[in-house]
């Protein structure tokens, strides 16, 4: 089976421009430092940016939204500006061309969630030095430094320190796939149906986000692996027969694949992810 990873153009165009305009040195505009793609979880943001980054060659320096609170009071701050650093440094010794800071789920640290959540001196620290770099991106503690785009991640950007998000600061990028587009996701994860038919399927669960049909994929091999599992006489020695190096076996799908084989297990799926209270 051959597939094949679909990122559409209008994803491409929006990240591709951004390190390039920040790229250039005799650029006249004020070019945002910042690019803040938002949309719903599971359409693949984080995902699509990495495998962009690594086709052109461009080192990504990894920040999660976990990372950004801490009971060391600063240290998120030092985080984001180490991290910025050793970018630029690592352009400075020639190890990578270009490179950009990406913080993944950037509101799930720093949101401010209303009054039960706890809004600490970490998230101001962090604001605040996010504020410095995109002023002030060719000097970072006194230190001149390379100009690094950096690239944020999330799912409610209202939820941020509004005057970093706004017009001039950060380019705002919403990522909310068409059916289309979502369609030909799709083709790449079941390489095995036609166009049409991963239309049909991307309709027949349209309020699904793209991690569904990779979980939907990951699903579809279940069947054998429980054969594979019966057949050794237990989930022991299959894992014995599946780690050993010698003799890997792993399972391998049987059955054709087919558009309502895979509709069927979709719903399977769908009916089992419902969350009933038992208590009542």
């Amino acid at each position: 089976m051959n597939k094949t990873t679909y990122i559409p153009e209008r994803f491409r165009r929006a990240l591709e421009l951004h390190i390039v305009k920040n790229l250039m040195t005799k650029i006249t505009d004020r070019v945002p430092l910042l690019l803040g793609i938002h949309g719903a979880s599971g359409d693949g943001k984080t995902y699509q940016c990495e495998q962009i980054l690594t086709e052109i060659g461009v080192k990504a320096f990894l920040i999660s939204g976990g990372q950004l609170e801490s009971p060391d009071s600063g240290k998120p701050a030092q985080l984001v500006r180490d991290t910025y650093l050793k970018a630029s440094d690592c352009i400075e010794k020639g190890k990578c061309r270009a490179a950009v800071v990406l913080i993944n789920d950037i509101d799930t640290g720093l949101g401010n969630w209303g009054s039960l959540v706890q809004y600490t001196v970490n998230t101001q620290t962090v604001f605040g030095e996010l504020m410095h770099l995109v002023d002030y991106p060719n000097l970072v503690e006194g230190i001149p430094t390379r100009r690094i785009p950096i690239i944020i991640t999330g799912n409610d950007f209202t939820k941020l320190y509004e005057p970093l998000v706004r017009a001039g600061r950060m380019t705002a990028f919403e990522w909310k796939p068409t059916l289309e587009e979502k369609a030909k996701i799709v083709q790449g994860i079941f390489s095995e149906i036609n166009s049409k038919e991963c239309e049909a399927l991307v309709r027949e669960f349209e309020s699904q986000p793209v991690a569904f049909f990779c979980h939907l994929r990951a699903s579809l091999i279940d069947d054998e692996l429980w054969k594979l599992i019966q057949k050794a006489g237990g989930t022991r020695i299959a894992i014995e027969i599946i780690t050993d190096r010698n003799n890997a076996r792993e399972p391998v799908l049987e059955q054709t694949i087919q558009l309502e084989w895979i509709v069927q297990i979709g719903k399977n799926l769908l009916q089992s992810g419902q969350l009933i209270n038992h208590l009542r």
